[in-house]
């Protein structure tokens, strides 16, 4: 049972992280858009700017979890990578229950309660009143999905590790 949990994060964030890559296109169309705009026809948009800033914030969030699904991000490998597996697994697993469960956690909850507000208030980004559709909201959400699937992706990494830890092998 626990295999197929950990294959279904895996999963779904492998899916995310291809289609959210697709994001990079949409976002050298819209840098592109803006450019011609202002240097060409001198007529900047109103909304060019936090939709940069939107996609990018989004295409970034959704990649961690891709990201630590592939054991990606950088770490300082001076010591680590001479340590045997089970000793990596135990620094992982200390680093993440005691660092990443209970800070993410509350990050979450905040970013959480950030997106129930704008949601609520139905709040607007700057430009966004040209956007026909809830830009700011919809930004805090894929924040927040981005955000969780980190957090499981974390999860199963953890799961993972102890596992090291208690068989001497990899799950």
């Amino acid at each position: 049972m626990m295999r197929k949990i950990l294959h279904a994060i895996d999963s779904v964030n492998e899916r995310v992280g291809a289609i959210s890559g697709w994001l990079v296109l949409v976002l050298i169309i819209v840098i592109l858009y803006e450019v011609i705009a202002r240097y060409v026809f001198n007529k900047p948009t109103s909304w060019g700017f936090n939709t940069f800033r939107m996609i990018s914030g989004a295409l970034v969030v959704l990649g961690w979890a891709y990201a630590q699904r592939h054991n990606s991000h950088v770490r300082v490998d001076i010591l680590y990578i001479r340590l045997s597996p089970r000793k990596q697994a135990f620094i992982n697993a200390i680093g993440t229950g005691l660092f990443f469960f209970p800070l993410f956690g509350a990050f979450i909850g905040l970013v959480g309660a950030r997106m129930w507000h704008t949601w609520q208030r139905y709040t607007l980004s700057l430009a966004s009143h040209q956007v026909p559709f809830p830009a700011n909201p919809l930004y805090q959400t894929i924040i927040l999905i981005g955000l969780c699937l980190f957090f499981l992706q974390f999860t199963s990494r953890f799961i993972r590790d102890v596992h090291i830890l208690i068989r001497g092998r990899p799950y």
